[in-house]
């Protein structure tokens, strides 16, 4: 998942979402940096769109099997660079100056490995999705702003095994998919001309997909203009999930958590 892209006005992931960089910078004006910015004064334009396209550099922890027997795994940056083939990360808001928006996420990574047998080859490609899709409501406080905001996060994961020998010649390909309501917020305060501290968490699940799922985001927003801003924080997303058996086999548990740094560079037109 360490790729640019395509997870928020200072957005993982605003109105903000949950998941990528949340909640990229409202970069607002320089000439009035003593507030956060909420709802654009009369006068200005009734939307405002924010675009931000980012980087995750994540470590990749958890583990997966049945309730009798599980496999514990952690896969840092460099091992998922080694098996990176391709991938995007983007996080868009859509604003309105009453104070509601609209929020999207998506993360998208192709990973795939082979391995030399002695009777063959094994070659294993993974794609993974996660999507957000999220309605946020803005409170303004001051030189404070306090998103809220609820949606879902969409899951999808296909893994696709082709084994060649000299007597096997044939591709297994699996899969699940499943969608997560979300609930979370997200605090902004600005404690230094253009620059603001980010902290987001949301949870979710509650068995209608996952059992349970959380994101928690933390850094800090730097505006470089009126119109662009970086951001730099630290992310965490997991998931608890138990997915339908294969064939006959019992249900397979899996528990993953994705964190680390992620760097984002927000555009508001």
């Amino acid at each position: 998942m360490a790729a640019t892209s395509s997870s928020g006005d200072e957005t993982l992931a605003a109105p903000s979402s949950g998941a990528g960089i949340e909640g990229a910078d409202d970069a607002a004006p320089r000439q009035d940096r003593g507030s956060v910015e909420t709802a654009p004064p009369k006068g200005d334009k009734d939307l405002t769109f924010i675009v931000s396209p980012y980087v995750w550099i994540p470590t990749v922890t958890g583990n997966i099997g049945t309730s009798a027997q599980g496999l514990d795994f952690a896969l840092d940056a460099g091992d998922l660079l080694d098996v990176f083939e391709f991938g995007g990360l983007i996080h868009g808001e859509a604003r309105h100056k009453s104070g509601w928006g609209i929020s999207t996420d998506y993360i998208f990574a192709n990973l795939g490995a082979g391995v030399d047998i002695v009777i063959g080859d094994v070659d294993a490609d993974i794609d993974a999705e996660v999507l957000e899709l999220t309605l946020v409501r803005r409170i303004d406080a001051g030189s404070d702003a306090i998103d809220l905001y609820a949606g879902i996060r969409r899951w999808d994961a296909d893994v696709a095994i082709a084994i060649e020998t000299f007597f096997f010649d044939d591709t297994i390909v699996t899969g699940d998919e499943w969608t997560d309501p979300i609930v979370g917020a997200r605090y902004q305060h600005e404690f230094a001309r253009d620059w603001r501290l980010l902290v987001q968490g949301d949870i979710g699940g509650f068995g209608a997909g996952s059992e349970f799922s959380w994101n928690a985001v933390a850094g800090v927003s730097h505006s470089l203009s009126d119109k662009a801003s970086l951001q730099l924080v630290y992310k965490t997303l997991s998931v608890d999930r138990q997915s339908p058996a294969i064939g006959n086999g019992p249900p397979i548990d899996l528990d993953i958590t994705i964190t680390g740094p992620l760097i984002g560079f927000a555009y508001r037109f």
